[in-house]
């Protein structure tokens, strides 16, 4: 018998300061979560108050992921490690958005580029499942301006727990890979960011496609995938 509580895939805090008021949270999109595929959430902000919300976005130009993100995730048990928990913080663009009423915002991250995913698939016999338990936390400051929104003073964090359910199929991820490969070949390179995003975050779930990459006729995706490679020896 299953003694494993139900799933959250979402979940959100209020925040309220003067008269910003805010709902934000994290939610997994990813309809069928394979051991060792990528992930994909959405970190959203919605406001209901007078006073728009300033927020800032930025990115990191040394993991080449976004900012300000932080996860921490067990699966089974066992705590999976940042994969890229090495490189230094150096920080990267950032930028400001308005939430409103009328204009939410939502962003969608990859949890395998925050989290090493790959290592579930050592960990369950072939068809069995396991629980991946994931605490989420972002900064958020109640920014009514930009020079606000650029300060950490006065930050809150959005924390949110999840868990999902993560299941081993081998010939589901490399079909899974496959196609992402594919459409990385074939698409137009203004649609390909998307599926070479999620295929490289797998790393060594799509060890072969990746390998492949790494020779691919364009140098920016090549080097991408050399990148990869290489934390990967």
């Amino acid at each position: 018998m299953n003694t494993h509580p139900p799933e959250r895939r979402d979940g959100a805090v209020n925040l309220a300061v003067n008269d910003i008021r805010v709902h934000a949270g994290f939610r997994v999109v990813t309809e069928d979560l394979l051991a060792g595929g990528p992930i994909e959430l959405e970190f959203f902000a919605e406001s209901w108050g007078s006073t728009a919300l300033q927020l800032a976005v930025s990115g990191d130009r040394m993991t080449q992921r976004p900012g300000q993100f932080r996860f921490a995730a067990l699966f089974e048990g066992t705590q999976l490690k940042d994969p890229m928990a090495r490189m230094p913080v150096l920080g990267g663009p950032v930028g400001v958005v308005q939430v409103t009423p009328e204009r939410a915002w939502c962003q969608t991250l990859i949890l395998n580029q925050f989290v090493r995913l790959e290592d579930t698939i050592g960990q369950l016999e072939h068809g069995a499942a396991g629980r991946l338990d994931l605490a989420c936390h972002r900064p958020l400051v109640p920014a009514a301006t930009e020079a606000e929104a650029l300060s950490t003073d006065g930050a809150r964090i959005v924390a949110v727990d999840l868990a999902v359910a993560l299941r081993r199929d081998d010939a589901a991820l490399t079909a899974l890979a496959t196609g992402l490969f594919g459409e990385v070949m074939q698409n137009p390179a203004a649609s390909r960011e998307r599926p070479l995003a999620l295929l490289l975050a797998m790393r060594s779930g799509a060890r072969d496609q990746i390998d492949a990459l790494a020779r691919h006729p364009e140098t920016a995706v090549a080097e991408r995938a050399q990148r990869v490679l290489a934390t990967l020896c």
